[in-house]
């Protein structure tokens, strides 16, 4: 087989085959890059990239990570759903479950609720949430109804909320460095907070186990060193942008948008940690 077919069509058409190696993990990141930046390209002057914006995409986040965890459960042989499986071919339906159809999916879905939000007026970014909501309604449902561990789910989520919202809080009345002036920050903290203490609950009580060298050997010595570690880098890439905007104010947009890509990447990778407890 060709080069091409190795590394990009098998993961995408062989159920045997890991959908992610380090040739297609770079090309999508690249990809995602300058997506990530066109977008900021094409709205930096019609959307203000800050927590509210962030809220209103919240729902297509859980979208692409309901689907994500279908896709999931397909490959794991738990869910059956006729004329469902991975192909290379964006003309069959199961192209859209797999990566990377699941993320070009999700992509065009932000950019339609954007439109139907009025972008290329004025941004009404209670319409991009709604639209959002309904887009995600069925994914999110058709998971919820696999659900047979709420105890763990709920009990992760409340323990990733007051963690993240008390470090935060504990930071800003403790330091110099008031970290909640900017509530950006705290979903990025919030957003390591859920796949650091997801992840850790999954290895720690279930049969879980760490892909990445370094965050398995940090979990190794101890899951609660793995969640700081996440924590620690999370706070200091919310102060070294903080430093910087403070450097150059005229750079507000930019950073917004920095924050909002770690924010949403977070989230996603969170939240995918954290569905797959209440499938256990």
């Amino acid at each position: 087989m060709g080069f091409f077919e190795d590394y990009f069509i098998e993961p995408m058409t062989n159920p045997m085959v890991q959908g992610y190696n380090l040739v297609n993990t770079i090309v999508f990141i690249a990809i995602l890059a300058a997506a990530a930046y066109l977008v900021f390209r094409v709205f930096r002057k019609r959307i203000a990239f800050d927590y509210r914006f962030f809220l209103a995409l919240t729902p297509y986040i859980l979208f692409g990570i309901s689907m994500r965890v279908m896709m999931h459960r397909i490959e794991a042989g738990s869910l059956v759903l006729e004329g469902i499986v991975k192909t290379a071919s964006p003309l069959e339906p199961g192209f859209w479950f797999f990566t990377p159809g699941i993320w070009l999916l999700t992509f065009a879905l932000v950019l339609a609720g954007l439109f139907v939000g009025g972008v290329h007026k004025k941004l009404n970014r209670k319409r991009l949430f709604w639209f959002g909501c309904i887009v995600m309604g069925w994914p999110l449902f058709f998971n919820f109804l696999a659900f047979n561990n709420w105890a763990w789910f709920l009990g992760a989520a409340v323990l990733i909320a007051a963690v993240s919202y008390g470090l935060c809080l504990g930071i800003d009345r403790l330091t110099k460095y008031k970290i909640m002036r900017d509530p950006l920050n705290l979903f990025i903290v919030a957003g390591q907070g859920l796949d650091g203490i997801a992840s850790a609950v999954a290895i720690s009580f279930f049969s879980f186990s760490e892909q990445h060298v370094v965050s398995n050997m940090l979990i190794d010595i101890h899951p609660v060193l793995f969640v700081a570690v996440k924590l620690g880098i999370a706070v200091l890439i919310a102060y070294f942008l903080d430093d910087y905007l403070k450097e150059n104010p005229k750079k507000k947009q930019v950073v917004g948008f920095v924050k909002l890509v770690i924010a949403v990447l977070g989230f996603a990778t969170g939240l995918a940690s954290l569905f797959k407890l209440g499938i256990i």
